[in-house]
């Protein structure tokens, strides 16, 4: 499974525009995930309310709603890009944000514009599921049987932030193989977590282009790459995540990393480190950032 991106394109107007939406990553749901923990954990789910059926990926909406109706929520973990709400119950409400998902914490019933789905807990709190583009999906899944419903989750590879994700680890998964580095670094199975941002401003750090096949990276490279990694997605959790299309964190505030990418979105400025100008390609139809001088 990969990271993605969807082009809207507005012909209706003189000046065709192009408007590029990106997919939460490791930070962003890292920091949804935490900053909903105070919130949760320990609320019941009092009431559930589906505005849009087709939200819900397993089961089918009634049994849905009537299967995690006051249940208690005990955990919340995140595994890649995956959120995994622990139920008392020993089930799991499972949230992909996909494209353009985003969790709030609201008050009142007043559903927001694109609500999805709305989860009434106890004490007031609302927790909104807000999906513009009706891609992000819902799962109730019992007894932790999820790697069976989804094969996204069983098939992920080692976060760049787990303490077995090593030079070594990411040796063995591009052994031999011709792909660009880009591309496989946006295999989930490969690195999970990381996408289109965090895989550009690692391979800037590492001085490796993405158009670099994986095979031709030597040792040194690939050590390089694996601390860049740790380093980007570090650095994407402590400053709450980017926010370049609809990316917000649950109070409807924003990330802070955007003001600090190396070259992510920065096409057409001057290199932080040497002022050659950003430059970009497209690689299996993703759009990649570069600085033709510090990286080779």
């Amino acid at each position: 499974m990969h990271n993605y991106f969807v082009c809207l394109l507005c012909i209706d107007t003189p000046n065709s525009i192009v408007k590029i939406f990106y997919m939460p990553e490791l930070p962003e749901v890292e920091t949804i995930r935490t900053e909903l923990m105070p919130f949760v954990i320990n609320r019941r789910i009092n009431r559930i309310k589906v505005h849009r059926p087709d939200t819900i990926g397993y089961p089918d909406a009634k049994t849905f709603v009537q299967e995690l109706t006051n249940q208690k929520i005990i955990g919340l973990e995140r595994q890649g890009k995956y959120l995994i709400f622990r139920l008392n119950n020993n089930h799991s409400l499972i949230v992909h944000l996909r494209l353009s998902g985003q969790l709030r914490l609201e008050n009142g019933s007043k559903p927001l514009r694109f609500e999805r789905v709305s989860f009434f807990l106890s004490k007031g709190i609302r927790l909104a599921f807000v999906e513009p583009r009706v891609l992000g999906r819902v799962y109730l899944i019992k007894n932790g049987n999820y790697p069976c419903v989804l094969k996204g989750l069983k098939n992920l590879g080692l976060e760049p932030i787990h303490p077995k994700f090593s030079y070594q680890y990411l040796k063995s998964k591009l052994k031999g193989r011709k792909a660009t580095i880009k591309s496989l670094l946006l295999d989930q199975s490969i690195t999970a977590g990381v996408g289109n941002i965090y895989s550009d401003e690692a391979l800037f750090l590492a001085g490796i282009m993405p158009t670099r096949r994986a095979n031709t990276l030597d040792n040194e490279e690939i050590k390089r790459l694996a601390k860049a990694l740790r380093m980007v997605i570090r650095a994407g959790i402590k400053y709450k995540g980017t926010s370049v299309s609809d990316y917000l964190r649950p109070d409807g505030s924003e990330g802070n990393y955007q003001m600090r990418t190396y070259v992510f979105d920065r096409e057409g400025e001057k290199c932080r480190f040497c002022n050659a100008i950003i430059s970009k390609t497209k690689i299996s139809n993703r759009t990649s950032r570069y600085c033709p001088k510090c990286q080779k």
